[in-house]
């Protein structure tokens, strides 16, 4: 399938220490670098799992950007929809983890995100409908996303990225003209900011009830709750031993989306993300290389 990814490139600094930081001096620790951001880390998925992928990204002009576009393409990503500006810094997510990959806490310098706005998108609209399925995540701006809800003419995969972020698409569904999507995923604290609630259930149906067809409500280690028409179903997490939860999310939506190109849909989809899921955090990356279409046959 021909599929176009609609977001965030960034560079992931993962620090783990291994004793309590403290003011006074310095500790060790491990510190890891990825390419990374959700957008990213979706369209790296759906390249292992074999699909013609468009990133559609904004690039700094920094060794980091330039490793970066290289990485994309030698995976397999068309970035010809994507744009790098001069003299701009590349984005960074800095993020302090457990020894799970679970983060404790995090800083970003995210300011090259700004540029995937209205204007941006606009003349990219029409090579974006040329593909199968539209997949975007919530840095781009408001009036972006909500131009991205009213003009996609191919179904439309948004996924939330953070509390803060997630209201985005609040906001983008209110100012619309359609007022739907087609299918989101989110976690918890995502869908409680966006919703208000503070029940997954409900916060689930209410998100159906804003024009959201199909709802994939990740629960952590409890595993996932899909909603349509109001209709719960919920699947348990599959169990397997944990090197790092980062980009599990990511891989889960990934693989949703496969299978939806794969003609399983709705709740029907929400074993494939859960394998994916599964697979990933076998890795000590946010993206498991070794994700391939044979991973669902086991």
């Amino acid at each position: 399938m021909k599929i176009a990814v609609i977001g965030e490139s960034n560079i992931d600094i993962a620090v783990a220490p291994h004793a309590e930081p403290n003011a006074k001096g310095c500790v060790p620790g491990n510190i890891v670098f990825h390419h990374g951001g959700v957008a990213r880390n979706i369209a790296h998925n759906l390249c292992l799992l074999g699909h013609d992928v468009k990133l559609v990204s904004v690039f700094g002009d920094d060794d980091f950007a330039e490793r970066m576009v290289a990485d994309c393409k030698q995976i397999g990503m068309d970035l010809s929809l994507s744009d790098q500006f001069k003299d701009a810094k590349s984005p960074i997510f800095l993020s302090f983890n457990d020894n799970t990959g679970n983060m404790v806490s995090a800083v970003s310098d995210v300011s090259l995100n700004d540029y995937m706005d209205l204007d941006w998108l606009k003349d990219k609209m029409a090579a974006i409908n040329t593909s199968d399925v539209v997949v975007a995540d919530t840095l781009l701006s408001t009036n972006a996303l909500a131009y991205l809800i009213d003009h996609c003419k191919v179904p439309l995969f948004i996924d939330t990225v953070s509390p803060g972020k997630a209201i985005r698409l609040d906001e983008a569904m209110r100012i619309s003209e359609k007022h739907s999507v087609y299918a989101v995923k989110c976690n918890l604290a995502e869908a409680f900011q966006i919703t208000g609630e503070h029940d997954d259930i409900q916060a689930s149906k209410k998100m159906n009830d804003s024009g959201i067809s199909n709802v994939y409500l990740t629960i952590g280690s409890r595993g996932v709750v899909y909603c349509s028409n109001g209709v719960v179903t919920t699947n348990p997490a599959l169990p397997t031993p944990i090197i790092n939860v980062t980009g599990s999310g990511d891989a889960f939506f990934a693989g949703v989306i496969h299978a939806h190109t794969m003609g399983y849909t709705g709740k029907d989809a929400v074993p494939f993300g859960l394998i994916a899921a599964q697979h990933n955090i076998k890795s000590e990356a946010p993206v498991n290389p070794t994700l391939r279409i044979t991973v669902f046959n086991k």
